[in-house]
C-alpha cells in the first residue's frame, strides 16, 4: 500500500470544504480527478472515510481518524522544504483562521490584511462566526488556530487567554435607562435584543445577569453587532455588546450606556488550537503580529 502526499492533501481539502468541487479549486485539479483521487485513497485503506449528507461530504468514524494523522503528515513535509529553502526566504502559504464575530470583525481582520501585506506569500483565510462554530471548525481541522469570545471546555483543545474585553449596556438615547446607573432589578421589565445562541457574547452576558437574578425578557435575537445596534437605534429595547463594536455610536451619541449595579462584565477572550495539530511557523507569526498589533492600539 502506498498513499501518496497529493492523496492526503485532497482528503484533508475534501474534509476542510465539504464537496468535492471546493477541494478541487484547492488542490488545482479537476473534480472527477479528485473524487478519483478520494476513491482510491479509500480502496488502498479498505475503508469509507466520508458519509453523504445532501451535497455535504462529512466525515465518518475512520475519516476522523485519519484526518489529524494527514494534517499532521502535510504539515511535516512543509517543514521539511522550509528547512531546507533559503535562510532568508519570508514566510508563505495559507493559513485557516477561525474567529468569533467580535474578534473577527474589530481586531482580526484589520490585522489580517496588514500581516499578508507585509508577507507577500501569505495568505490568512478568516472565517468569521459565532464561538461554537469556531470551536467546530478547530475540532474538525478546518482551521489551525480559533479566537472566541467565549469558555471552550473540549479537551481535545489547548486553550490559551488572549485579550481583554468589556461589554456594554445600552439604549436608544430617548429611552428612560438612558445614563443612568440602575439596579439589576430595575431592568426586569425591559425587552432585550440579543445574540443568537451559540454566542459568546449572549452566554457570558445571561450567566452573568443570572447571578443577579436578572429576568431578561429576550425580544429579538440577531447574529450581528450591527443588526443588534439598528434595532436598538429603532427602539427595540436593551442590547449588551462588546465595547468594540459600540465605541463610534456611543462617541457620536447615537446610543447611550447604562451602568447596572454589580453586573461584571469584563471577559476574557481566548486564542485555541487542536491538540493533535502541529503549531506551524506561520501560524505563530500570525498570533505574535496580531499581539503587538492589540497592545499598539490599546496604548493609543
Amino acid at each position: 500500500m502506498r498513499i501518496t502526499l497529493k492523496q492526503l492533501a485532497i482528503f484533508e481539502a475534501i474534509a476542510r470544504t465539504g464537496q468535492v468541487a471546493k477541494a478541487a479549486q484547492q488542490v488545482s485539479l479537476s473534480a472527477p480527478a479528485t473524487s478519483m483521487a478520494l476513491a482510491e485513497l479509500e480502496k488502498q485503506l479498505d475503508a469509507r472515510l466520508f458519509e453523504r449528507i445532501g451535497n455535504k461530504l462529512r466525515l465518518n468514524a475512520q475519516g476522523s481518524l485519519l484526518l489529524p494523522l494527514a494534517t499532521e503528515a502535510i504539515q511535516k513535509v512543509d517543514q521539511i522544504e522550509h528547512l531546507f529553502s533559503a535562510p532568508n526566504q519570508s514566510l508563505h502559504g495559507t493559513l485557516n483562521v477561525a474567529a468569533s464575530s467580535t474578534i473577527g470583525n474589530f481586531l482580526l481582520a484589520k490585522s489580517s490584511v496588514a500581516f499578508c501585506q507585509q508577507h507577500v506569500g501569505v495568505k490568512v483565510d478568516l472565517n468569521i462566526d459565532n464561538t461554537q462554530a469556531v470551536i467546530d471548525s478547530v475540532l474538525e481541522f478546518g482551521s489551525e488556530i480559533g479566537f472566541i469570545e467565549g469558555d471552550c471546555v473540549d479537551s481535545r483543545l489547548n486553550v490559551h487567554p488572549w485579550h481583554q474585553d468589556n461589554l456594554l449596556v445600552f439604549c436608544h438615547p430617548a429611552h428612560p435607562l438612558a445614563g443612568k446607573t440602575v439596579a439589576p432589578a430595575d431592568l426586569n421589565d425591559q425587552y432585550w435584543v440579543m445574540r443568537e445562541s451559540g454566542s459568546g457574547t449572549r452566554e457570558y452576558f445571561i450567566r452573568n445577569a443570572n447571578a443577579l437574578g436578572m429576568r431578561l425578557q429576550e425580544r429579538f435575537s440577531f447574529s450581528t453587532p450591527e443588526a443588534i445596534k439598528q434595532a436598538v437605534k429603532q427602539g427595540a429595547g436593551l442590547a449588551v455588546l462588546s465595547e468594540l463594536t459600540v465605541q463610534k455610536e456611543i462617541s457620536r451619541k447615537e446610543l447611550s450606556l447604562i451602568e447596572v449595579e454589580g453586573l461584571a462584565l469584563s471577559r476574557q477572550f481566548y486564542q485555541i488550537r487542536h491538540k493533535s495539530r502541529h503549531r506551524s511557523a506561520l501560524s505563530d507569526a500570525f498570533v505574535e503580529f496580531c499581539q503587538r498589533a492589540n497592545q499598539r492600539s490599546e496604548t493609543n
